[in-house]
């Protein structure tokens, strides 16, 4: 059975704690992610994104034209805040080698296209809907070529013992056999919609003071509804602060981020000072963005994690370019924890501005954890 007691803490904590280690990306670009439909109204950009970032595509990709001002985005949603929602997804990953597995043949689709494989695999943990990755097939079954077996399917489900996939080859033959494969299963564990809003970070009265400087505020809060998870709901709070002055001499860039306080959570601030370019970026374009330093309270006497933030401008297609936004976070021993990415895109014939179409979070925890959200 799968733990989704497991699950709920990895998807509560990444919901509650790495979307607000990615500071940056909460200010750039700005629309909504996804809106209410989800990924729908970024389809067409999101195709272009997993062919821009396919291996086999990068090698022949044409050049674009495009090209960023980072500061420009970062400068522009300071002052304005924003809202996005996105279709929240988790997920676990299980591998198992070399393994015999019984497989019979058992029906053909209407289409006539393709077979039906029931294979056993007791305790898959998977559901209907799940991936399941077979590599390793090195001999042919049943008239069917190996290399059709060694690919990615979708797991029709039956019982906790066995399911059906799939597979683009038509045989008429019923014979049990044995598979000898290697088995990647990626079970979805956790479904649910997020909303991210961040107000106009503006000056307060009082003046706030953070690290030592004058700053705006804003107030972000993450709103979420979970299915498979429990509890169903959750919604987080926290500050961000804005230099009004770059404290950078000879800097240019406007309100940098000098940190932020989680409501009942860690206060954060940059070790490594705040920076984005300010001069236009081309593909392949990649930098720094600043150290980020996680305590328990304001006075920074107990360490708890620290995140490295940084760029790359990805490669693209003649009519996209895409922006990844990457917060390695690790504990208060330097181990790694995770790793956020933000996708920033625009699709020509949409948008005149790029927006959010992508997060993914991937924990370097057994079960390899993954959270996407579009």
């Amino acid at each position: 059975m799968i733990d989704f007691s497991k699950t709920t803490i990895v998807i509560l904590k990444t919901v509650a704690h790495a979307f607000l280690l990615v500071l940056f990306v909460s200010g750039c670009g700005g629309s909504a992610s996804s809106g209410p439909t989800g990924a729908a109204e970024n389809a067409n950009i999101l195709e272009v994104l997993n062919t821009s970032t396919s291996p086999t595509n990068q090698a022949t990709l044409p050049s674009g034209t495009d090209s960023i001002s980072m500061a420009g985005f970062w400068e522009k949603q300071v002052v304005t805040g924003f809202t996005k929602t996105g279709v929240l997804r988790g997920y676990g990953y299980e591998d198992f080698k070399n393994l015999t597995l019984l497989t019979v043949p058992s029906s053909n689709p209407a289409d006539i296209k393709s077979t039906l494989f029931l294979i056993t695999h007791h305790d898959h943990q998977a559901q209907s809907g799940d991936i399941v990755t077979i590599s390793g097939v090195s001999q042919n079954a049943l008239d069917v070529p190996f290399a059709l077996l060694n690919n990615a399917f979708e797991i029709i489900g039956k019982d906790a013992n066995s399911y059906f996939i799939n597979v683009p080859f038509v045989t008429n033959k019923r014979e049990v056999f044995l598979l000898k494969a290697n088995l990647a299963y990626k079970y979805q564990e956790c479904v649910g919609t997020q909303t991210v809003t961040q107000t106009v970070a503006a000056p307060t009265v009082p003046v706030t003071i953070f690290d030592g400087y004058e700053a705006l505020v804003a107030k972000y809060t993450v709103e979420n509804s979970l299915s498979g998870c429990s509890p169903p709901m959750a919604s987080f709070t926290t500050y961000k602060y804005f230099a009004v002055t770059n404290p950078r001499p000879g800097f240019t860039l406007k309100y940098p981020l000098l940190g932020q306080k989680v409501v009942n959570g860690d206060f954060a601030s940059f070790y490594l000072p705040f920076n984005l370019p300010d001069t236009p970026l081309k593909s392949g374009d990649t930098g720094s963005i600043g150290t980020l330093k996680y305590y328990k309270s304001s006075n920074k006497a107990f360490l708890t994690g620290s995140s490295l933030l940084s760029y790359e401008i990805l490669k693209y297609t003649n009519n996209a370019v895409f922006i990844a936004i990457y917060a390695d976070n690790y504990n208060d021993n330097y181990n790694l924890v995770s790793r956020t990415t933000e996708i920033y895109g625009r699709d020509p014939k949409l948008d005149k501005e790029y927006k959010l179409i992508r997060t993914t979070v991937k924990y370097n925890n057994p079960r390899r954890t993954e959270v996407i959200i579009e």
